[in-house]
């Protein structure tokens, strides 16, 4: 795409935005970090990294942005339909198009290309509505731009990570440790649910493994940075925790006389969770997804399955 086209698409971007007619309730932005933090309630560090990755808004696209095709069934929202396979293929905004709808109004049509072809996206976005939008997704495909800004957040940093799910270069999954030191070596892009995937590496070991993340505030961010990784080591805050039982936590493994404090280090916490008193003690019973049970007995491990 030439300078002077990607000019041309900005222009155009421009030009929408301006004739938009914009009402109280369309301009008012979405509730963001801050405002939380405002009411009363304090972000963690690691959960203001994970909202600082963002989408961004259509008013700063420009001619060559790009999103990667994740599913392929990306054809049916084109018009007319793809006919040709189009999974892990790179899409490039080539232009922002006007076409009217049946209701008399006028939509935004995506003019994207790959490989030479050229595909028309109908957005069912209004035009006055388009300046207003944070975000405007395309189905089947994950936007390159918060990749490449991840990327930049994350790269050559050291984290401690929470999770032992990890998937290997092959994309077999790993049963790795938890709160250890890993160093991020590069972030790129991941499914269209979990669009970010964060490689790391354990310190003295180049291979690498990775896990997936969301970004941002919206509904779908239910796995942030925050949700897997920690930016300082959580055995620092329980310096009680024996050796030997850390290393129980650092390979999701419990023990009868574990409490409940280092069972959630070591497997996170339970799917279901009961509670009654017995004549002897206070009972919990916990209960995960896969199959793991564990009873406490006043806030100790008494039985478990794993």
């Amino acid at each position: 795409m030439s300078h002077t086209a990607m000019k041309l698409l900005t222009a155009t971007i421009a030009g929408l935005a301006l004739s938009s007619c914009f009402t109280g309730i369309e301009s008012t932005p979405r509730i963001t970090g801050d405002d939380v933090r405002h009411a009363g309630v304090t972000l963690t560090d690691e959960q203001r990294l994970g909202i600082a990755v963002t989408s961004q808004p259509p008013s700063r696209w420009i001619a060559g942005k790009q999103w990667i095709v994740r599913d392929n069934r990306i054809a049916i929202i084109f018009n007319p339909p793809a006919t040709d396979t189009l999974l892990n293929d790179t899409l490039a905004l080539v232009a922002l198009n006007r076409v009217p709808t049946i209701m008399g109004d006028t939509a935004v049509e995506l003019m994207l290309s790959s490989r030479g072809r050229v595909f028309n996206y109908p957005t069912g976005v209004s035009v006055r509505d388009l300046a207003s939008r944070r975000s405007l997704e395309i189905p089947f495909a994950v936007e390159l731009s918060p990749i490449a800004q991840a990327d930049s957040l994350l790269r050559g940093n050291t984290y401690y990570i929470k999770t032992p799910q990890w998937t290997d270069a092959a994309g077999a999954q790993y049963n790795g440790l938890r709160h250890i030191p890993v160093t991020v070596t590069r972030v790129d892009a991941g499914t269209v649910m979990r669009p970010l995937r964060v490689w790391f590496a354990q310190p003295g070991d180049s291979t690498e493994y990775s896990v997936l993340l969301t970004y941002g505030e919206g509904i779908t961010s239910t796995r942030n940075f925050d949700y897997v990784f920690s930016f300082t080591n959580p055995r620092n805050e329980y310096l009680s925790i024996t050796d030997a039982t850390w290393d129980n936590i650092i390979h999701s493994q419990v023990a009868v006389g574990m409490s409940r404090d280092e069972c959630r280090l070591a497997l996170g916490a339970p799917t279901r969770l009961q509670r009654g008193l017995t004549t002897a003690a206070q009972v919990e019973h916990w209960s995960y997804d896969d199959g793991t049970y564990l009873i406490f007995e006043d806030g100790v491990l008494t039985r478990y399955r794993k």
